[in-house]
């Protein structure tokens, strides 16, 4: 798969993410650069679990980690197959298995368990070494993040789903928790990581910044 830069988009709940993921795919395509985008969890099998049970207040977070990890897994034979016969110059990946990680050890250090960042470390390790063969190897991380007040108010325009998940998402001191995370994997991978501030207004600005960086770390040579 030399041709297409696998690119994971990571961050907090209403950092507007998908939303900015959408505007630099629509930038990358006005410079005819091909640009497919696979969501988790998504709606095979174990996305469809994930979700419906997952989500279920009543659900334990290791269970819950463990769910969603489980249908990253999965899906990543979904992803190669797009990748190996699309051949797309930039493929989006709307959450990877980073994200049922950090989202796991956030929600098991909130109901009490103290887990350390080097317990963090030692996991994505772990788990990286044992889905050697099985996720794709991303050729760049973007973790969106927003300040605080601007998370707040996109919350409050976002139409309440119930469950479990919104109960985390609208949980400030989780979300901060999920922060922590993503900065220890941001320290784990210097090279392969850039935090995205996305405030509230600065749609364009920001993706524009995106598409510059995208490009600039290789994708101007993938142009046919």
């Amino acid at each position: 798969m030399p041709k297409t830069r696998i690119i994971v988009w990571e961050g907090l709940d209403a950092a507007g993410k998908t939303t900015l993921l959408n505007e630099v795919k629509r930038l990358l395509e006005e410079r005819d650069y091909r640009v497919l985008v696979y969501k988790t969890p998504s709606d095979s099998k174990t996305g469809n679990f994930a979700k419906s049970y997952g989500n279920d207040p009543r659900i334990d977070p290791l269970t819950r980690m463990l769910l969603f990890l489980a249908n990253t897994s999965d899906d990543s034979r979904i992803i190669r197959e797009q990748i190996e016969s699309e051949s797309p110059n930039f493929y989006f990946i709307d959450r990877y298995y980073l994200c049922s990680i950090v989202y796991g050890f956030a929600f098991l250090k909130l109901q009490g368990n103290p887990l350390s960042e080097e317990d963090f470390r030692r996991f994505i390790t772990l788990m990286e070494k044992l889905g050697g063969r099985v996720f794709v190897e991303p050729d760049l991380y973007l973790i969106v993040d927003a300040p605080e007040e601007d998370r707040v108010k996109r919350l409050a325009e976002k139409e309440s789903q119930g469950g479990l998940e919104n109960i985390l998402e609208r949980d400030t001191r989780m979300q901060q928790y999920v922060r922590e995370f993503y900065r220890v994997f941001r320290e784990m991978k210097p090279d392969r990581v850039y935090w995205i501030m996305n405030p509230q207004g600065k749609l364009r600005e920001v993706a524009e910044q995106i598409a510059e960086i995208l490009l600039s770390e290789g994708g101007v040579r993938l142009k046919q």
